[in-house]
């Protein structure tokens, strides 16, 4: 069997001749089955696809970073594209969370099924040095279940598309700095960014800056809340690098990791109730908003001077004012006043993913039903 080079160095000193074919996944993919150890077997997992009348199951036999191989009927033609939803095996789950959906290329035929390579399996150096990543990944983590084993292969395929000049930045990491637990949570926010961009026609030409991917997945890997988690995918998805903007939202991205769960709970709260107006500038801008304390407190989770705290410390990162000037307190009586800072609207916004203008964000139903009438 052919000695298989992979990221940590796990060598078994192959010939130069065989090194480069063995970096090459997809040619060890079309490959005899005894020549591709890295594939894992796989029981209970399930491929759907839509055969052009209704929907259809098929068993996956093996699986790997760069394919699969998939028990089926049908003898589609080498190069025809095939989209698959990945999950266990049962009825196709309501949860995207709990599936993978993916594009696929036909590579063979075999005498009960075909073997597909994942679309990001392309045959160039930059491509092999994220398969090799993920190759690390695997063998790190360990996944449990193949749905992990899926998720872990298509949050990565995902980072690599969106960062492809991250490789060396996000290998470091994963190396000297990753728990198993990061990583698969720096999976969820990927996968969580990959399915903001479902429906977004310029989600192909979104290219982040390296430095504000890896602080994004560093710090919101930390993180064990999925609502945060989602936030950190809106805030990945909106750092486009193409955009010139990457120095400014690493900016944001810096600010919202001071933040912990209950001031940005707040931040929720204000961003969304307050009235907002667009100003002269461009700007948009929020109102003051007044809250019941009791309420706002009970509503974030806060308790006793933890409000009072949280208030300052988001004051503090200028992303609420004060109600006034010579206030040493946020909070008046039974009344808290809270104004959002221009920044705030605008980190808000990037948290839900919004890769438009601010304006747009806060103002786009008020324009759709003022042009419907």
């Amino acid at each position: 069997m052919i000695g298989r080079v992979s990221w940590l160095g796990k060598v078994l000193k192959p010939d130069s001749e065989t090194l480069a074919a063995s970096i090459n996944w997809l040619e060890k993919f079309v490959t005899p089955e005894a020549d591709r150890a890295e594939r894992r077997r796989v029981e209970q997992f399930a491929a759907y696809r839509w055969n052009g009348t209704s929907l259809t199951c098929d068993t996956v036999h093996d699986i790997s970073s760069s394919g699969l191989y998939l028990l089926t009927a049908e003898r589609w033609q080498p190069g025809t594209i095939v989209a698959l939803t990945l999950q266990r095996e049962g009825p196709l789950d309501p949860d995207p969370a709990r599936r993978i959906t993916t594009q696929t290329r036909v590579i063979r035929c075999g005498s009960d099924g075909v073997g597909l390579s994942f679309l990001w399996a392309k045959d160039d150096p930059e491509a092999r040095q994220w398969d090799a990543l993920i190759d690390c990944l695997i063998q790190q983590t360990r996944p449990a279940h193949m749905e992990s084993l899926a998720r872990l292969v298509e949050a990565f395929a995902f980072l690599g598309q969106i960062c492809p000049d991250g490789i060396e930045e996000i290998s470091e990491w994963v190396r000297t700095r990753a728990s198993s637990h990061k990583i698969l949570t720096a999976v969820a926010i990927a996968l969580k960014a990959k399915l903001l961009l479902e429906n977004d026609p310029y989600s192909e030409q979104l290219l982040v800056d390296p430095q504000v991917t890896l602080r994004i997945l560093e710090v919101g890997s930390e993180t064990h809340e999925e609502w945060l988690q989602n936030f950190w995918a809106g805030l990945l998805i909106t750092a486009s690098a193409a955009n010139a903007r990457h120095e400014g939202h690493l900016e944001l991205v810096e600010t919202f990791s001071q933040l912990t769960s209950i001031p940005i709970r707040i931040l929720t709260v204000v961003c969304t109730k307050s009235t907002k107006v667009l100003l002269h500038n461009g700007q948009v801008a929020a109102k003051r908003l007044t809250c019941n304390t009791e309420e706002l407190a009970s509503t974030v989770g806060a308790r006793g001077p933890q409000l009072q705290r949280d208030l300052q410390s988001l004051a503090s990162l200028q992303l609420i004012e004060k109600s006034d000037p010579r206030a040493s307190a946020l909070v008046a009586a039974t009344e808290t006043l809270i104004t959002a800072t221009p920044l705030a609207l605008k980190l808000f916004a990037f948290c839900n993913g919004h890769r438009g203008s601010v304006p747009d964000f806060y103002f786009a139903e008020n324009t759709a039903a003022a042009a419907a009438r």
